[in-house]
């Protein structure tokens, strides 16, 4: 079915293109201090989110205009790409350790997160492979178990960075997606007794993962609170109901680190009020219900997977961010979709959000050629009765 009328999802534009023009504000508004500090220019980190989201724009379109069923049959081989990508990190002596993990690929002058690619991959081939296996053989103990394969096939290395965070996110995506195509819901229920034990022992073995763990339970008795958390929790309190106002925060002043990557949401708080962060809350939440929908409405079983898969990659990531933030879960280092300074977790939302925009193209196609046909075979009938 070829796309000569191509339509862009209008709703879908819309409010992605509100959520980055947040984020690019917030952004500079978050960064100009430590910019200026660093490279003694305010407009620095302004200027590479800016080009990064134009870039992640034009992406989005171009994956808009091809077929999603072309994503889905090379999606082994993007896994197994995205493989390697893990393994290069964990065996290379190239690879810097940026604050103690092996996470960023360098690809000439930019830094690039393998993990945001592998769970781009990972998704594309679980909504391939289970689109199948749905009607081969559903429900069946070696489909889970393959599947359950593949999925460690990804997180392990992402586990040895260490990254414990990211593969803990991306594991539980990638079950719930196996959950959402029919898989039956006590076999995910005895992997996740088995996996605990697991996850402690890494945790034991990774000191400062521990340690943030303990942090976490120490600030739920009320005894002390993570810094990064404390200084976000007093960004929140500052900004009241209608914030400072833009610009006039003050937690970004060497109080807060990370203000405009992993807690540029702290900064939302702050400067925008009770009213900015709901504002942001909504967006997100309407993006999300229109992902399911639109994947609801795919032609085919395959695409029904692949926007669950999508709604949950964004809809996980900013729960967890905003989580964070709030002191409601261990810090770790998940950005906000959309608003979060960075280059790879938004060229990878973005292109999700392209493969969701040729979904929701494919069904509005599919409906409109179906009356169309009927109406035609029904002229046909009336006339050979004349």
């Amino acid at each position: 079915m070829e796309n000569k009328n191509f339509k862009i999802d209008s709703s879908l534009l819309l409010i992605v293109t509100m959520l980055l023009v947040i984020g690019v504000v917030m952004v500079y508004s978050a960064s100009s201090f430590k910019a200026l500090q660093a490279y003694h220019d305010s407009h620095h980190f302004f200027k590479n989110h800016f080009f990064r989201v134009l870039a992640g724009l034009i992406l989005m379109l171009v994956v808009a205009h091809i077929n999603y069923r072309f994503w889905l049959n090379i999606s082994p081989l993007l896994l197994l790409v995205s493989f390697c990508m893990l393994v290069y990190l964990l065996l290379s002596p190239s690879v810097p350790v940026i604050r103690g993990s092996r996470r960023w690929l360098p690809m000439g002058p930019v830094m690039f997160q393998a993990s945001d690619f592998a769970r781009l991959a990972l998704v594309l081939f679980l909504s391939l492979s289970l689109g199948v296996s749905n009607f081969v053989r559903p429900k069946s103990i070696r489909s889970f178990a393959f599947h359950l394969g593949i999925i460690g096939f990804i997180v392990v290395p992402i586990l040895l960075q260490p990254d414990a965070g990211t593969a803990v996110l991306i594991t539980f995506i990638a079950l719930t997606v196996l959950f959402i195509a029919g898989e039956r819901l006590w076999y995910l229920f005895v992997l996740a007794c088995g996996a605990l034990p697991v996850l402690a022992l890494i945790l034991l073995k990774n000191p400062y993962q521990w340690a943030r763990i303990i942090k976490f339970i120490d600030a739920l008795k009320g005894e002390r609170v993570h810094w990064q958390v404390g200084q976000s929790l007093i960004a929140f309190g500052n900004g009241s109901l209608f914030g400072q106002g833009l610009g006039s925060g003050q937690q970004k002043y060497d109080f807060l680190p990370d203000p405009f990557t992993d807690f540029i949401f702290a900064i939302v708080g702050e400067e925008l009020g009770l009213i900015g962060t709901t504002i942001v809350l909504a967006l997100i939440t309407i993006l999300i219900w229109n992902c399911f929908k639109l994947g609801q409405n795919a032609p085919d079983f395959q695409g029904k997977i692949l926007g669950a898969g999508v709604a949950l990659n964004i809809g996980i990531y900013a729960l967890t961010n905003m989580g964070v933030v709030l002191g409601l879960l261990p810090t770790t280092g998940i950005p906000m979709p959309f608003l979060s300074y960075g280059g790879s977790a938004l060229m990878v939302n973005m292109f999700f959000i392209g493969i969701l925009m040729n979904i929701a193209e494919q069904s509005r196609m599919r409906s409109q050629w179906r009356p169309v046909r009927s109406h035609s075979n029904r002229r046909r009938v009336s006339v050979r009765h004349a």
